[in-house]
């Protein structure tokens, strides 16, 4: 079953294949989870319920699918290097993404999310974009959530 996913304050429906709202509540109930997520980017989306304040878990009516969008209208090629996206009031069709290191597995920044949020520790990336390079610094113990694509 398809598992809508809401965080905080920020305006996007996060879809989860294949979950329950009463597993992922005891999941979250723990510390920080990682989940793979299918819309509206397909990556592995990273929550602190901590630093969250409120998760909804919405499933949708008569296991009906959720109807999701192409977050990326120009369908340009995807960089092959993890992106990481974070919560943004515009969403991720408008937000930006940020490209990590090609040198760094994307399981390892999921990994690396997880531990910086469980630990409430700093974390920094180099990352990459259209604009420059740099660096992203995320505070863990602040982080409501991230997704790894």
């Amino acid at each position: 079953m398809e598992l809508i996913v809401r965080i905080g304050s920020d305006p996007t429906s996060w879809a989860v294949a294949d979950a329950t709202s009463a597993t992922l509540a005891e999941q979250l109930a723990s510390g920080p989870v990682a989940l793979p997520v299918t819309a509206p980017l397909t990556g592995t989306l990273v929550v602190s319920p901590k630093a969250a304040g409120s998760v909804a878990l919405i499933e949708p009516p008569g296991g009906q699918v959720w109807e999701t969008h192409d977050w990326n209208p120009g369908h340009g090629q995807a960089p092959s290097a993890p992106k990481v996206y974070l919560a943004s009031p515009a969403g991720p069709g408008q937000a930006p993404m940020y490209v990590v290191s090609s040198n760094v597995a994307r399981e390892t920044v999921v990994q690396d999310i997880v531990t910086a949020m469980a630990d409430g520790k700093m974390l920094t990336f180099q990352v990459y974009a259209a604009s420059g390079t740099g660096v992203l610094v995320i505070s863990g113990g602040a982080l409501p959530f991230a997704v790894v694509c």
